[in-house]
């Protein structure tokens, strides 16, 4: 009895190792599919967005669209002839191929979806009336310049859609036979580089070809002269030569002034760009949106999901998060932990700097506390002290790289396994030596102005001095180059006159 009953304990534990490694193995497969992001929120959002306005423009990008071209938008789609919705995202936050799919579904209203980022019209599509949307995003893709910007592509879209079915089609595959051999239609705007190009061809043009009519005109004319003449040439001949030559010695002086004055008013006309880029200059108001959206989330909670991003943290992740931070501020010279699970852009307020982010942050929720900035697109995290007595350096730049930047398979996941990395952040955080003083790295380095970041130096601005030095140099060079040319000239042609005799 007793090896009986032995044997159905036995049996009985090998039942319930066998039902845990089950559930571990389900456990294991299901990692995976949870490591990914969530869309419903974000679907849910832009909803509401586009149920107040049927254009949604962000506030993440500013310096690229900012929120002021909403109507020019509006405007624009109106003349599709159907209704038409339009999100402006950030391009890592309109990603998911199913994000119209979803918002269109939290509307429940039918019309043409777009969605564009700071780029391009990233996608489209028609949902209960007829636009050829896919047509159009092609023309769209194809038909227009790279740095055209988003509204100039979005009008583009808009013309074709207009155009209806069959001529949008023709023209798709008109646009595909013509580029996709990598042909693209020529840039609209200039970069600093070329500026510089323009201001150095303007200095040289300036001072070397006024230099180069003072020095080669008189030359030319002497060397003239020099040249041996027929025997039939008279005095009279002579003398109105000596008489133009001397004409032409008091009216040099005034062509190389007129042309030195038509350079440098010609040259303005000619190189007439003045910005880099289509977009227009942010105002404060936008340049500041993001800024008080997320500190007045971080007042309400210390964990801001950004709501035009996907998810990238469960109920579970985010509870066990709050939990950390709760326990964090109630330990010994513990304090406020924030976290900001937003996008960091080089087109937005901060020009993608994670520091300056977190600093702006700071200020306008007058917190001290470690700031932490977590990007749901890229992964990365960063962390920065403000007025804690921490070892901020520690956490600045000793952090560990499976933290900051994660490995190839936080990478790989939609979700960069933020939820394990910012709870390892948190186990650091409990570990990181307390000092007498808050250590804080200063305040960060200034970004770009964003107001003027597009706008191209000067013409005549520092590329133009040292290319008058260079025009000086060219038209030496030029005359010396003629100079030998004509010389050599003159020795042919003396020959030929007087050629040598024949010895014997």
């Amino acid at each position: 009895m007793r090896t009986g009953r032995a044997y159905g304990i036995r049996g009985t534990r090998r039942v319930l190792l066998l039902f845990c490694a089950l559930a571990a193995l389900f456990a294991t497969a299901t990692t995976p599919a949870r490591a990914a992001t969530d869309s419903a929120a974000q679907a849910a959002y832009l909803a509401d967005r586009l149920r107040t306005n049927p254009v949604h423009v962000t506030d993440q990008l500013p310096r690229e669209v900012p929120r002021s071209t909403a109507p020019a938008f509006a405007e624009v789609a109106e003349r599709t002839g159907v209704p038409t919705y339009v999100i402006v995202l950030p391009s890592p936050s309109a990603t998911d191929p199913g994000l119209l799919d979803a918002v269109h579904e939290r509307l429940g209203r039918d019309g043409l979806y777009v969605l564009i980022d700071e780029s391009n019209v990233a996608d489209a599509a028609a949902y209960g009336v007829d636009a050829p949307a896919d047509d159009a995003w092609t023309v769209a893709l194809y038909e227009v310049p790279y740095d055209a910007g988003p509204l100039r592509r979005f009008e583009r879209f808009v013309e074709v859609v207009a155009q209806g079915d069959e001529k949008a089609a023709a023209r798709a595959e008109a646009a595909r036979a013509k580029y996709d051999d990598g042909e693209e239609p020529a840039a609209l705007y200039i970069g600093p580089s070329d500026r510089s190009d323009q201001s150095s061809l303007t200095g040289v043009l300036l001072t070397g070809v006024p230099l180069l009519i003072l020095l080669l005109v008189p030359y030319v004319r002497r060397w003239w002269h020099r040249l041996p003449r027929a025997a039939g040439t008279t005095g009279a001949t002579w003398r109105k030569e000596v008489k133009a030559s001397r004409a032409l010695r008091w009216s040099l002086p005034v062509l190389a002034l007129a042309c030195a004055v038509a350079i440098a008013v010609t040259a303005p006309l000619v190189f007439d760009e003045t910005r880099s880029s289509w977009s227009p200059r942010p105002r404060a108001i936008e340049l500041n949106a993001r800024l008080d959206r997320v500190a007045e989330g971080l007042a309400q909670d210390p964990v801001y999901a950004d709501p035009e991003s996907p998810r990238v943290l469960d109920s579970a992740q985010s509870a066990r998060l709050h939990d950390r931070i709760r326990a964090f501020e109630r330990s010994r010279d513990g304090g406020p932990v924030f976290v900001s699970l937003v996008p960091q852009l080089t087109e937005d307020e901060s020009g993608g700097d994670e520091e300056a982010f977190a600093a702006a942050v700071h200020d306008k929720l007058g917190v001290d506390g470690v700031y932490v900035v977590a990007d749901p697109a890229s992964g990365y995290i960063n962390v920065f002290n403000h007025g804690l007595r921490l070892d901020g350096y520690s956490l600045l730049f000793d952090l560990p790289e499976s933290i900051t930047y994660g490995d190839d398979k936080a990478d790989e996941a939609e979700d960069h396994f933020l939820g394990e990395r910012l709870g390892a952040l948190m186990t650091i955080l409990d570990k990181t030596p307390r000092t007498d003083e808050a250590t804080s790295p200063g305040d960060p380095y200034p970004v770009t102005d964003p107001v003027r970041e597009d706008e191209l130096p000067p013409l005549f601005g520092a590329d133009f001095w040292p290319a008058l030095f260079m025009g000086v140099l060219a038209a030496g060079l030029a005359f010396g180059l003629v100079a030998g040319l004509l010389g050599i000239v003159r020795r042919l042609l003396l020959r030929r006159r007087n050629p040598a005799p024949l010895q014997t």
